[in-house]
């Protein structure tokens, strides 16, 4: 009886192994958790990236076609223009500091609804706004009415296209050189004349909301901006467009033989 009690003592475990193996469990648990956890981190971190990316491409692609649409009729021309018109044109950019306002007559226009009596050609203007909730950031809006009814005065119903926007620049080349100032098809040296290529830049901060792209601010949910966010990493896209219609215009400038293009 003794044996057999000493023997089954010995094919046991005693406390301290007992208390050893759960450690090395709950080692390999917490390092495979960690493990799991940093691999769902960076896929998100892609996820993030790789959503601010595609929405700076959309509203990059909704910005170059609109100007590479523009349409300026010079006041003097009678044959397109003719006294009787109903329409004007413009083709503004107002520099302010790390961003820039675009206003612009376009018939890039696609109606929403099919079969409408909406036309191609209409009024668009891009700005950079503060954010609505969101302290310390500032979202890139774009607005569009009909080109007939278009006061320029007064902008178009705006709606947001871009999140967290760090820096919007819209800068013309004068022929020799781009040009730093405003240009305003309305007035001075640039009147009735559309650049023959603008260098468009457009940069955001890391989308960390979720929110698709394209929905109107009055539709999104109001979610105070934190510090990571305004100092989080950001991506910048950049290109060249010509609009159709500046074929033939005269430039600023007298061309030269080497472009500098940035």
């Amino acid at each position: 009886m003794t044996r057999a009690m000493a023997s089954g003592h010995r094919s046991g475990f005693t406390l301290i192994e007992v208390v050893i193996s759960i450690s090395i469990l709950m080692t390999l648990t917490v390092a495979v958790v960690v493990m799991m956890r940093s691999s769902i981190d960076v896929r998100q971190g892609l996820s993030t990236q790789t959503r601010t990316v595609r929405q700076l491409n959309s509203a990059m692609e909704v910005l170059s076609r609109d100007i590479e649409h523009a349409l300026i009729l010079s006041s003097t021309d009678q044959v397109r223009m003719p006294i009787e018109r109903t329409f004007k044109t413009i083709f503004r950019v107002e520099p302010s500091g790390e961003s820039d306002k675009v206003s612009l007559t376009t018939f890039s226009n696609q109606p929403v609804v099919a079969n409408s009596m909406e036309g191609d050609q209409a009024y668009v203007v891009y700005d950079l706004k503060d954010a609505e909730g969101r302290p310390g950031e500032r979202d890139l809006y774009r607005g569009i009415s009909n080109i007939g009814a278009a006061n320029f005065r007064e902008d178009p119903p705006m709606n947001m296209i871009l999140r967290n926007v760090k820096s919007f620049k819209v800068i013309a080349w004068r022929g020799d050189d781009w040009l730093r100032d405003r240009w305003d098809s309305t007035r001075g040296d640039t009147r009735n004349k559309l650049p023959k290529m603008l260098r468009i830049e457009l940069a955001a901060f890391v989308d960390t909301s979720g929110t698709p792209f394209g929905i109107p601010q009055d539709q999104i949910a109001s979610t105070p901006g934190s510090d990571a966010a305004k100092t989080a990493a950001s991506f910048e896209v950049k290109t060249i467009v010509v609009p159709a219609l500046s074929s033939g215009m005269a430039e600023l400038k007298q061309p030269v033989s080497s472009i500098r293009w940035y």
